[in-house]
């Protein structure tokens, strides 16, 4: 996204620090990574050059983030769908089926 260096990593640790520790104290839900990538935006913007950023990049991780809600909700609908309506075992056969002993 931008260019690193130890102060400039220490500067985007903090501040999505600050970010999560705010949010996790109001109880509102918040995300790590969210967090770690609107810092390292933030701190190449404080280069002073709005260039400094790859825009181009941006774009992409605000695409998946986008992209990621619909997915998780179709694929946990389809995989409740599949485990719903799936095969049911009857009592008294399966791995489990006879007790064998006393018949």
């Amino acid at each position: 996204l931008t260019y690193h260096s130890p102060s400039r990593g220490l500067s985007m640790d903090l501040g999505a620090m600050f970010t999560v520790l705010t949010f996790s104290k109001l109880g509102a839900p918040i995300s790590t990574t969210h967090c770690k990538c609107g810092a390292t935006a933030a701190v190449g913007l404080c280069s002073g050059d709005w260039r400094s950023v790859n825009w181009r990049m941006v774009a992409i991780i605000l695409f998946g983030w986008i992209l990621t809600l619909p997915c998780a909700g179709l694929m946990s609908g389809l995989l409740f769908y599949l485990v719903a309506t799936g095969p049911r075992p009857e009592a008294g056969s399966g791995f489990f089926g006879s007790s064998g002993g006393s018949g």
